[in-house]
Order: C-alpha cells, then structure tokens, then sequence
C-alpha cells in the first residue's frame, strides 16, 4: 500500500507542476492555438513575444492584447489508492493570463512588452478518506516577463530580439499521517533567457522564420522533497530551435507547418531532447471570421532507464498529441478576438495494479485592439 500512496502522490504533484514528464505545452494565443501552435512563421499578433519576436516588425499599430488560457487536466484510477484509503480521482486545472503592449518605435523598429505564463498548473487529490489521507495539493508555474525589439530591414526580411525573465514558483503540500508523510514547502526563483527570430518571405503566398531560445538557469532553494525530482536542487529552463513556413494555397487558405527541438538533456540527466512536430490551416469563411484547424505533438520526456525513479512502468501515457479547432472574428478593423479548443489523445499507464489515465482539455480565448 505504501507504493501505492507514494504512486499516487508522485502522480498528483506531476500532474500539479505540469513539467512531471512533458515539456512546456502552454502557449499564448486563440489564433496561434487553433493553427496547432504552428505559428512562428505567421506571427501576425501580439503573440509574436513568444513565437517569434520578427513577425513584430510588420505591426505598424500600437495594439493592446490579453488572453487567458484555462487547462483542465483530469485523472482517475481503476480504484482507491492504497485500497479504500485514498482516492481515484485527481483534478489539475489552472487560469493562466497573457497580457502584450506593441507600439512603433521607428519607421522600422516596433517595441512590445508583455507578460504571460509558459507552464503551470495546480493539482490535487479529489476527496481523500481521512484520517489517512489529509491533503495532497501542489503548484508550479513559470511567469514570463518579456520585451522584444523588431526590426524589418528590408520589405521580405525582419529579424526580431527578445529578453525574458523568467520567474519559476514551485509549492506542494502533502499530508499523509498514515505514512508519517508531511510535506509542506513554497519556493520561488528567477532566470533569463534570450530569444533571436527571423522572418523571410521570398514570395508573396509563402513566409519562412526560424527562432532560436537560450534557456536559462535558474537557481531555487534546494528541496529534498521536490515533486519533480530533477527539480530538487535546481531548474533550467531548456534551449530550443524552430523552424516553420506557412503558405497561401488558395486565396482564402493557409497551410502552416513548424518543427522544434527541445533541448532538455542538459536540464537533467533523466531528461533527453525531444522533437515537436506541428501543423494548421485557416479558412477566411467571410472578411469578418476565420476557422482554424491545427495539430501538434508532446512527447514524453523520461528516458526508460529512469522510469522507476517516477514510480512509474509505462512512459507512453506522456506521449502527448493534441488536436485543435478555433475560430477568430473581426468587429471591427480594430477589434478582435478569437477561440480556440484544443484535447489530447494517450495511453493509460499501470503501476501496482493500478491503471492510470487521464486526458487534457485546453481553452484559449484572447481579444486584441489597435488604436488606428
């Protein structure tokens, strides 16, 4: 039975830090959502903080933007863990914001600002049987604080630069008097990262980029009890590379694709590099409303031989794909706004006769104004 509580917290406190086995899957943007995040060669909102800093270049207006992000990130067991002493239900769910400022601080030079959440969640254990159980309950966030700098240097060609910094903020309260379990620590930190985009359009119908992340350091107060292991003693944020085109097929279609490297190997040994692969369309149905249909990947992060250290036998459950559907409408040629839904497919995962699964449902919705 003690295998399985310490399963069942290991489980909970990584669905709660959301950085358990996968990478950072939480991106800004209903727009950038709906096209399967498949985005850095569009890059035509203020989102463009994130996936790519050069498509700023080409927003001429000052424009304000916020967007919210809701994640609702259930999980069951095949039965109560530790028997009929805990739970078979936990519940991940978070609101996270976007909030972005650009205005033109050159003919050329567009400056933006903004601050948003990159990775994050709560979790907890739904309706424990006490007195065994108490309370099982963690939190993990990475804050973003940004500010870019685009440039367009000629009419095809823009190159845009970016400095986060990044605040990471990790909590867990773990109470198991059965086990002598008590846990109860809240730590914050900060690092910085560098961001370099690149935006190309050689032709009319087609735009290319490429974007380049540095990770970051950042050094937290070590905790021994640490819901992620990696995690116990210091947290690096990983350094990524994308590259991604979109093109015109029809007059009113766009096809975009993009492909990423997450380089998470040196964040832990436990950790190794993975690929991101995604793809969207949209159709302008009217002058007024834009659909959206996108798909992206989010592979586990654990190697095999460090399975065990997570309690857990079956890494697929981590293997993440996603499937998108959005839709933006136009008010007016200064307002906007747009929605996107997004749900993952994977495999359940069984550990001491217990059968885990869970699924992940995401809601973006974002509104944007231009002050014309």
């Amino acid at each position: 039975m003690k295998l399985k509580m310490l399963a069942a917290l290991v489980l909970v406190a990584g669905l709660a830090t959301m950085s358990f086995a996968k990478s950072h899957f939480i991106t800004p943007g209903a727009r950038a959502g709906g096209y399967g995040t498949a985005f850095s060669a569009i890059a035509d909102d203020l989102t463009a903080i994130y996936y790519n800093p050069a498509g700023l270049a080409y927003q001429k207006d000052t424009q304000v933007m916020a967007s919210l992000f809701y994640i609702d990130y259930p999980a069951t067991a095949s039965d109560k863990i530790m028997s009929n002493y805990g739970s078979d239900k936990y519940q991940t769910s978070a609101v996270v914001p976007f909030l972005a400022f650009s205005t033109k601080f050159y003919y050329d030079t567009t400056i933006a600002a903004g601050i948003y959440v990159l990775g994050g969640g709560g979790g907890k254990v739904i309706d424990p049987i006490k007195p065994f159980v108490e309370k099982i309950e963690g939190q993990q966030s990475y804050m973003v604080y940004n500010i870019s700098l685009a440039k367009q240097i000629t009419e095809k060609f823009s190159v845009g630069l970016g400095f986060d910094a990044i605040q990471f903020q990790d909590k867990l309260v773990a109470k198991v008097p059965a086990y002598g379990v008590d846990i109860d620590y809240n730590r914050s930190a900060f690092g910085f990262q560098g961001n370099i985009g690149f935006m190309y359009k050689p032709i009319e119908k087609l735009s290319t980029a490429f974007v380049l992340r540095s990770g970051s350091y950042v050094d937290v107060p070590n905790e021994p009890n640490s819901s992620n292991p990696a995690f116990r003693e210091k947290v690096c944020y990983p350094l990524t590379w994308e590259f991604g085109f979109a093109y015109d097929l029809f007059e009113d279609f766009t096809f975009a694709a993009a492909i990423s490297e997450n380089k998470t190997s040196w964040t832990s040994v436990r950790y190794h590099d993975i690929f991101q692969y995604r793809v969207g369309t949209e159709y302008r149905a009217t002058e007024k409303l834009a659909l959206h249909l996108g798909f992206f990947s989010d592979p586990n992060l654990i190697k095999d031989e460090y399975r065990d250290t997570y309690n857990l036998t079956n890494l697929d459950m981590y293997n993440m794909k996603y499937l998108t559907i959005g839709a933006e409408y136009k008010f007016t040629d200064a307002l906007k706004a747009g929605l996107s839904l997004t749900h993952s497919f994977t495999n359940p995962v069984t550990y001491e006769g217990v059968t885990y699964k869970y699924e992940i449902n995401l809601g973006r919705f974002d509104i944007s104004y231009k002050f014309l």
